[in-house]
């Protein structure tokens, strides 16, 4: 058991990291803007309503943040500082939602050590990116706990197992609006993740658990006609056939600049050829965790559901990643994921072949005398 003192420093941690971003934020240190889409939305005084949610392009983005407007017309705020509050709630969503992922898949002695390095990892990727990306990575981290409590939870009744997993799904897709490659892929890996779960039951004759399954489906059903109208606007937006396929890439990996999706892109070229390197490099270092991943779970990457998740997740995300930089940072969910699943395998290979040593020297130490 660990003791409480480790478990009240990194509670202190968590809390003193927690508080010093909302110190940054409040004192100008960082701060996130809305983007120009949202603002002109806004300025024009768009209404909420399903016809502007189907019908409009950026009506479910507009959707999503018009709280922000509401609490900053309440307490008469600026709307960037709500926005920016936010994002500093997303971070603490998405640490504790990636805890209980892992507490789901091992054993986890000390929740507030995990809560506070996943708390400082988002927190610091947060300060090289704008407000979009955070909403998307709260999306991926929230589906990933709903599909590990489907996984893990079957047997279980109540909360746990119907109210909180269609809870996380519904948050999730409606953070996963805020950018529409976002969205897109979110709609991909999500609906193939049920399909691959229903399949996975059958196959070992597990219970389904039907009510998720059913809202899930009503969900995405409803969602549909919004991604059709996400992706008639990219199309048109590109133009029509292959060439608008090729347009769409000079978004992605193979474009041979990236635009970027991070705050400190500039106009100039050397900006662009350097942020295109750092997506580069990135792309590269989740192929090579994903193959790492991959080779040291073989075993069990097909007969155990959580194992395949992340490692499917960050497969489907690297095939996207061609067609937008937004896509390849959400990929920073399923590789926390699997970098502490590995540590955690690495941690007991190392722990088992010590012990293994301890006995040999102990046993050879016992015949010589």
């Amino acid at each position: 058991m660990t003791p409480r003192p480790v478990n009240n420093l990194y509670k202190s941690l968590f809390w003193g990291a927690l508080l010093t971003y909302l110190i940054a934020i409040l004192f100008n240190l960082k701060s996130f803007h809305l983007w120009s889409q949202i603002q002109v939305l806004h300025d024009a005084g768009l209404q909420i309503n399903l016809k502007s949610i189907y019908l409009h392009p950026h009506g479910m983005r507009y959707l999503l943040v018009s709280p922000v407007y509401l609490i900053s017309d309440l307490v008469h705020v600026a709307p960037d500082k709500i926005l920016s509050l936010f994002i500093v709630l997303m971070c603490v969503t998405i640490s504790i939602a990636l805890t209980h992922v892992v507490a789901l898949f091992q054993k986890v002695k000390n929740h507030w050590q995990l809560n506070f390095y996943f708390f400082l990892f988002f927190t610091i990727l947060s300060l090289f990116m704008n407000g979009r990306l955070i909403y998307g990575l709260c999306a991926y981290s929230l589906m990933a706990y709903s599909f590990f409590l489907v996984v893990k939870k079957e047997k279980e009744s109540g909360v746990k197992k119907y109210t909180l997993p269609a809870c996380l799904i519904t948050l999730g897709t409606l953070f996963s609006s805020i950018s529409s490659g976002v969205a897109i892929s979110f709609y991909a890996i999500c609906f193939s993740s049920i399909c691959l779960y229903l399949l996975y039951s059958y196959r070992l004759k597990n219970n389904i658990n039907y009510p998720i399954i059913i809202y899930t489906s009503v969900l995405f059903l409803l969602y549909t006609p919004i991604i059709l109208c996400l992706l008639n606007k990219n199309l048109s937006f590109f133009g029509e056939g292959y060439e608008a396929v090729l347009s769409m890439t000079q978004h992605g990996m193979l474009n041979g600049v990236g635009n970027g999706m991070l705050n400190g892109v500039g106009n100039d070229q050397d900006s662009g050829v350097g942020n295109y390197l750092i997506f580069r490099a990135l792309g590269i270092g989740f192929i090579s965790l994903l193959i790492g991943f991959v080779y040291n779970y073989r075993n069990k990457l097909i007969s155990d559901p959580l194992v395949f998740y992340p490692a499917y997740c960050m497969a489907i995300l690297i095939c996207l990643s061609p067609f937008a930089f937004s896509i390849l940072m959400m990929a920073f969910v399923p590789a926390v994921i699997m970098s502490t699943f590995l540590t955690s395998r690495f941690s007991t290979i190392g722990k088992h072949l010590f012990e293994t040593y301890q006995t040999s020297t102990h046993s050879v130490g016992s015949k010589s005398s």
